[in-house]
C-alpha cells in the first residue's frame, strides 16, 4: 500500500508532500507487515519467535532461546493441553504430545508414578519433569528417568562396532541402526 495513494489528489501534486510520503513509506510498510503477521501469533502452530516469547511469558514458561521454534511451540502446546483431573491415559496423551508417539512410558504402582523418557526424546526431559510437577497429584511420588539402552538392544551389534563408542555413549545415546 502506497502512502501517497491514500492522500487527496491536490496533496499528491505538492513536491514536499511527495517527498514526505516517500520518507515515511518504509515505516508504513513495516507497520503493514506487523499487522498482517499478528494473526499468526494467535495459534501455536504458526507462532513467530516474538509470539512464542510472548506466550511463554503469559504462561509462566522459562524462555529458552537456544531451543528451536518447534520445541518452544511444543512447550506452549503442552502447557495449553493440561487438563485436570489427572488420569494415566491423559498423562500418556500429554507425554505423546511432548515427546512424540512412544517417546515416553508411564506406569503407576500404588502411590508411585514411574515415567521413563526415551533417548530419542532426551531433549524434552526437563519439560517432562515440569509437566509432571504441574499435573500429577501431590499424593503420588514421581520417578522420572531416561530409558537407557539395554543389553538386549546392544546384543545385535558386533564387538568391533561397539568399540567405536564409549560406555557412556552406549548407555545414553541413540545408536544408529546400521551394524
Amino acid at each position: 500500500m502506497e502512502l501517497l495513494d491514500l492522500w487527496p489528489e491536490f496533496l499528491r501534486e505538492i513536491r514536499e508532500f511527495a517527498a514526505l510520503a516517500q520518507a515515511q513509506q518504509g515505516e508504513m510498510d513495516t507497520a503493514e507487515q506487523t499487522v498482517r503477521a499478528a494473526p499468526d501469533d494467535f495459534f501455536a502452530a504458526t507462532l513467530s519467535p516474538a509470539g512464542a516469547g510472548r506466550w511463554e511469558a503469559m504462561l509462566g514458561l522459562p524462555v529458552r532461546t537456544q531451543e528451536d521454534l518447534e520445541q518452544r511451540r511444543f512447550r506452549i502446546l503442552s502447557k495449553w493441553a493440561e487438563q485436570r483431573p489427572f488420569t494415566l491415559p491423559r498423562l500418556r496423551q500429554l507425554l505423546d504430545t511432548l515427546c512424540g508417539q512412544g517417546g515416553a512410558t508411564a506406569a503407576a504402582e500404588g502411590y508411585k508414578l514411574t515415567v521413563k523418557v526415551a533417548l530419542t526424546a532426551k531433549a524434552s526431559f526437563d519439560d517432562v519433569g515440569e509437566l509432571l510437577k504441574r499435573v500429577v497429584p501431590l499424593n503420588l511420588g514421581i520417578s522420572l528417568s531416561l530409558l537407557y539402552n539395554r543389553h538386549s538392544l546392544l546384543s545385535g551389534y558386533t564387538h568391533a562396532r561397539l568399540a567405536e563408542y564409549t560406555h557412556e555413549q552406549l548407555r545414553s545415546e541413540v545408536l544408529s541402526s546400521g551394524q
